[in-house]
Formats: C-alpha cells, sequence, structure tokens
C-alpha cells in the first residue's frame, strides 16, 4: 500500500485528506509542520508528499527547500496544498524550489486526486532553479523568498487577529444572549420588575436571614382595583401602560434594600425589609409604606390621552424569627388583601390569624355546601301568610340546611356564601323545583289547593340568562295551577337593570307566575319603578313593623307604603308580625295580609300541614 505524508497545521485538513487518500488506497501518516515532516520522512521515507505552506515551527517553503537539499527526499514528488494563494508570484516561488505541482484550497476530491495521480505517475521531474550567470548566487531569490514569507507572516498574523476579533464579538454575543436568558427567567417583561420566580427565591433568603435577626420584615400583597374594567373596556394595551406606571409609581414609594416584584396580572409584591424590633412600631412602618403606596397609585393617569383613576388593596403580613414558608405568608398577605377589598377598597388590611381561622371554616362551609348540593340535604320550610280574620293565603318557602353532622344550618350561615360562590343558582333552582312539585300535590287536597308559595329569588339567579327558560321547564313539567307560584324579590335586583327586570318578570307573568318586592321601605324606594313592573304585591319590612308601635317615623313609614301600594292597585302584606297591637295596627291602616311569629314560625312539610288543619285555610 503506497505510503503519503500529509503535512498541515489544521486538523480538520489532515481528517479530510487522510479519509481522501485512504478511501483511495493509500497508507496516510500526518505531520503538523515542516521540521516534523522531515523527521518522519528520513525515517519512512513516503512515495509523495503534500504539504501546505503557512504552519508553524517550520512552513511549507523552508520544508521544501530541504527536502529539495536531501538527497534521499529530492526524488520525492512534492505537492504543495494551500489556501494562503493571493498572488501568481506565490506559486512561482514554490515552483521555482522544486514543487512538483502547487494545488488551491480548497479543491473537489475528483480534482485533487487527478492532480495528485498525475504527479505520483510523473514522479520528482521539477528542479530547484539554478543560480543564474549575471548574479553568481542565489541571494535574489533569496531575498524574494524572505519578502514573501514576511508578507505571509503579517498576512497570518492579519487572519489570527481577524479571527480574535470574530471570537471576542461571537463571546460578547453570547454573554449578551445568556444576560438576556437569565433576565428573562428572572424579571417580567413588562414592568421590568423581578417576577414570581425571583420574588420566591428573595423571599426565601429573606426568611432565612430573619431566622437569626430580631428585626421583623413584611409582606406587602397590591392589587389593583378593577383592573379588568380597564382591560374589558379600553383593551389590554392600555391595560398595559396602566401597568408599566403603576410599576414606576410603586419604585419610588420603596426604600433601598426593599423588593418589588410583579406576581402576574394586576398584583405586585413589595418585601420589606429591616422593620423595628416591635411588632407595633414594625406596623407602623409597614402601614406608612402602604399608605403612601395607596397616595401615589391614586393620582390621576394619563393612557393615550384617556384620564384614568386608580385605586389599590394592599394585604400586610408581618414576619419575624418565624417558621413559615413563602407559600404560607404570600397566601396570609393575600388574605389580608381580600379584606381590605371587602372593606371597600382603596385600603390596606394586615393578617389577622382569627381571619384565616374564619377562612377555613368558610372553605370547609363552602365544601360542604357543594356536596349538599350534590346529596340534596336541604329542606324546605314554610309560613304562613294570614288575613286578619285568620284564613291562610299561602306561605314563603324558607330553605333549610340539614348537614350531616352538624344538624340544622340556619340560612345566614350558608345563603350569604353560597350568594358569592354562585352555588346560590343550584341551591335556588331546588327550591323553585321543590315548591313547584309541592304545589301539584297540594292540588289533590281541598284545604290546600289554593295555596300560593312565594320563593325568595337571589339576584345571581335572577340575572342568570338561562333564567327564565328553566323557570318555564319546571311549571310545564309539574303543570301547576296559574297564580300558586309566587317570586319575592328585592328592590336593589329590579333596579340594577329595569329594562330587563320587566321583560323577564312579564315572560314569567305569562305563564302564571305572581311578583312580589321584598324587604320593601328598606330600599330605593320609587313610584317610578313600581308602575313600570307587573307587580302583584309589596311586602313591609320587618324593621319598620317592630318599631312602628313605638315610632312615630316608622308608623308613618308603613302608612305610607300601605297607601301608595293601595292606591296603585298593589297587594300589601307585612312580615316579622309578632305582637296582636302590630296586627291590630295593620289592620286599622288596611294591610290585608301578615306574615310572622304571632302566628306561626317557620315550619317543616309536617308541621305545617297539621297546623293547617287548626286554622281556617281561604277558599
Amino acid at each position: 500500500m503506497p505510503h503519503i505524508l500529509i503535512v498541515d497545521d489544521k486538523e480538520e485538513n489532515l481528517y479530510y485528506l487522510q479519509a481522501l487518500l485512504t478511501a483511495s488506497g493509500y497508507s496516510v501518516e500526518t505531520a503538523h509542520h515542516g521540521a516534523e515532516a522531515l523527521v518522519k520522512a528520513r525515517q519512512n521515507p513516503p512515495v509523495l508528499i503534500v504539504s501546505d505552506l503557512l504552519m508553524p515551527v517550520m512552513d511549507g517553503y523552508t520544508l521544501l527547500r530541504y527536502w529539495k537539499a536531501d538527497t534521499r527526499l529530492k526524488t520525492i514528488p512534492f505537492i504543495v496544498y494551500t489556501a494562503t494563494y493571493t498572488e501568481p508570484e506565490d506559486e512561482k516561488l514554490a515552483l521555482s524550489l522544486g514543487a512538483d505541482a502547487f494545488i488551491l484550497k480548497p479543491s473537489e476530491p475528483e480534482d485533487f486526486l487527478a492532480r495528485f495521480h498525475e504527479v505520483q505517475a510523473r514522479g520528482a521531474v521539477a528542479v530547484p532553479d539554478l543560480p543564474s550567470a549575471a548574479s553568481g548566487d542565489d541571494s535574489d531569490r533569496l531575498k524574494d523568498y524572505s519578502v514573501i514569507l514576511i508578507r505571509k507572516l503579517e498576512e497570518k498574523t492579519m487572519q489570527l487577529q481577524e479571527a480574535n476579533e470574530i471570537l471576542q464579538q461571537d463571546i460578547a454575543r453570547r454573554k449578551e444572549a445568556e444576560d438576556k436568558i437569565q433576565h428573562l427567567a428572572y424579571y417580567d417583561l413588562l414592568t421590568n420588575l423581578p417576577n414570581r420566580r425571583l420574588l420566591i427565591d428573595r423571599l426565601q433568603y429573606t426568611l432565612a436571614v430573619s431566622a437569626r435577626h430580631q428585626n421583623h420584615g413584611a409582606v406587602l400583597f397590591i392589587d389593583l382595583d378593577h383592573f379588568k374594567t380597564l382591560n374589558d373596556t379600553k383593551g389590554h394595551s392600555v391595560g398595559d401602560l396602566l401597568l408599566i406606571e403603576v410599576a414606576s409609581r410603586l419604585q419610588t414609594c420603596i426604600r433601598g434594600g426593599d423588593t418589588l416584584a410583579r406576581l402576574g396580572g394586576d398584583e405586585f409584591v413589595v418585601i420589606l425589609l429591616d422593620l423595628n424590633e416591635d411588632a407595633a412600631h414594625a406596623a407602623i412602618q409597614a402601614e406608612a409604606i402602604a399608605a403612601k403606596i395607596i397616595s401615589h397609585v391614586n393620582q390621576p393617569y394619563y393612557l393615550e390621552g384617556y384620564l384614568y383613576h386608580s385605586s389599590t388593596s394592599i394585604g400586610v403580613c408581618l414576619f419575624r424569627n418565624q417558621e413559615i414558608t413563602v407559600d404560607e405568608l404570600l397566601k396570609r398577605a393575600d388574605i389580608a388583601m381580600y379584606q381590605a377589598k371587602n372593606a371597600g377598597r382603596n385600603t390596606l388590611r394586615f393578617y389577622d390569624p382569627t381571619m384565616q381561622a374564619a377562612l377555613e371554616v368558610r372553605a370547609a362551609l363552602e365544601s360542604d355546601l357543594r356536596i349538599a348540593i350534590e346529596e340534596k340535604q336541604f329542606k324546605l320550610y314554610y309560613q304562613i301568610q294570614v288575613d286578619h280574620a285568620g284564613n291562610v293565603h299561602g306561605a314563603e318557602a324558607l330553605i333549610r340546611w340539614q348537614h350531616p353532622q352538624k344538624g340544622l344550618v340556619p340560612p345566614l350561615q350558608f345563603i350569604p356564601l353560597s350568594e358569592e360562590t354562585g352555588l346560590i343558582i343550584p341551591i335556588g333552582q331546588w327550591v323553585i323545583d321543590t315548591a313547584c312539585a309541592q304545589i301539584k300535590a297540594w292540588e289533590n287536597d281541598p284545604v290546600t289547593c289554593d295555596l300560593q308559595i312565594a320563593v325568595n329569588v337571589s339576584a345571581c339567579q335572577f340575572h342568570d340568562p338561562g333564567f327564565v327558560g328553566q323557570v318555564r321547564e319546571m311549571l310545564a313539567r309539574h303543570k301547576i295551577k296559574p297564580g300558586r307560584l309566587k317570586f319575592e324579590l328585592t328592590e336593589s335586583l329590579v333596579l340594577d337593570n329595569v329594562e330587563e327586570a320587566v321583560i323577564k318578570m312579564q315572560a314569567l307573568r305569562d305563564f302564571g307566575v305572581h311578583f312580589s318586592i321584598d324587604d320593601f321601605g328598606t330600599g330605593f324606594s320609587s313610584l317610578s319603578y313600581l308602575t313600570k313592573l307587573p307587580l302583584d304585591q309589596l311586602k313591609i319590612d320587618q324593621t319598620f313593623i317592630r318599631n312602628m308601635c313605638m315610632n312615630d317615623r316608622d308608623a308613618v313609614v308603613v302608612q305610607t307604603i300601605i297607601g301608595m301600594a293601595n292606591n296603585l292597585g298593589i297587594e300589601v302584606i307585612a312580615e316579622g308580625v309578632e305582637l296582636e297591637s302590630q296586627r291590630a295596627f295593620l289592620e286599622k291602616h288596611h294591610c290585608n295580609l301578615c306574615q310572622g311569629y304571632l302566628f306561626s314560625q317557620p315550619l317543616a312539610l309536617d308541621a305545617f300541614e297539621a297546623k293547617l288543619k287548626d286554622i281556617r285555610v281561604l277558599t
């Protein structure tokens, strides 16, 4: 197998030629500069040498001179394979020194092999130029050789400098990219504030430091009020402008060493460090900063020409030296923030452990309430509605919750929660459906066949888009007589959207549903809406009934409501009647219907039906 020697200072070039020639049936030996090549060639002469020109230690020109001066090597063909050719003089010099071929990099494999085989077949025919007779020596050629070497050295130096500059630029770009990735990982893209990830890291560090010091720290959980309304009405681009401006204002409110982060959406968090050792003083310090934040956020904003006013609710949680996780600390501050929301917004509240206990009870109650809906743990109690002759006209259906462990749960404990969570909708549907079923069941009994059942309807349920359709379906399914089902609505409910209320009430009235305004007199009583709504009844609130015999103003209010209802042709009923004197006053002033403990407390179905046997029912 023919032995070939390849000389190049670049590994990739050596690898390329070695693979090419090995595949063509040659045995290949490599060297990285001219000096190494001379040593290897003298030990194991090749049949041909391929050499680069510019190499460290000994370049290709010098190697060629030594090669042609060596009696053992000069008959071995020498191919120059280089990428440094820039001028014809380079090839001329190489050939004058005895090179058998001059091939430029890069060369196609087929072209390179063709020249290679040509030189191998021809053998070493080139000889160095002899000194001319005129000169008497080869000084001119050596001078040219030196000049070319110097020029090539300068060229190589420039290439290295350029490569170094490119390398430095690449390093700088990579460092910039790494910094950008790092920034994106830990900072919010919109506000450039620390994000949740960096916030948690800093909180963990802060808690660790707090365990070794006596000073208090505090977490402020900040939430913009009504931010969703701005987004929905003006678009997210305007909402983003507000967040950027709020972030800028918040930064002016905190001290050096404190941390401000955007948790997400319209929520920001501030970590306050080095507050007073005394909890009361620390609370005052935290409150001062929170109040400053509220004041700055309250200043007007100009968002793309739109004047906007914002406010914020802030929850504050102090910490010091205590075993608490980051998640628990943020949770407590969040709880306090929602207490600020419940207090009317644009204010601050401190976390209170009793608040946490109440929330845990509330969460457990909500969970039980969902189970109660699923398992139908509710019951309807009925309180009779009578006239002054003792005739029963109907009853108000009042929901009770029969908890499997806690027993009977009063409505005041679960109705507000069901309204907050939206669970009042399925609960309300159950109440209406159960009332319809009871009306149908009473139709076959002459004592109860004409009774009317009044059901309270919440605002959440009434405004539900599917409310009218759901009621229609129940009425059709149970096939009850028209006028037997009555809905009690509050004034605030109908006044939220009088036009919508009129449409829904009229649609249901067409199916025989009657309507009563509950707790009348406590809201925005107005002749205007009374004339617009298809009402059948007004129910005077029990607060007026309770005091009317002792307070002249309440008495006047009751008389006014009765007179107004009678003049409009609307039936009037009084709730909360507990004394005979109250009943007598109402009879005197022509309020014909009453409801209250004077006649009966709310009763379970069996007890209610037994009660009816003892009193007269209007027929």
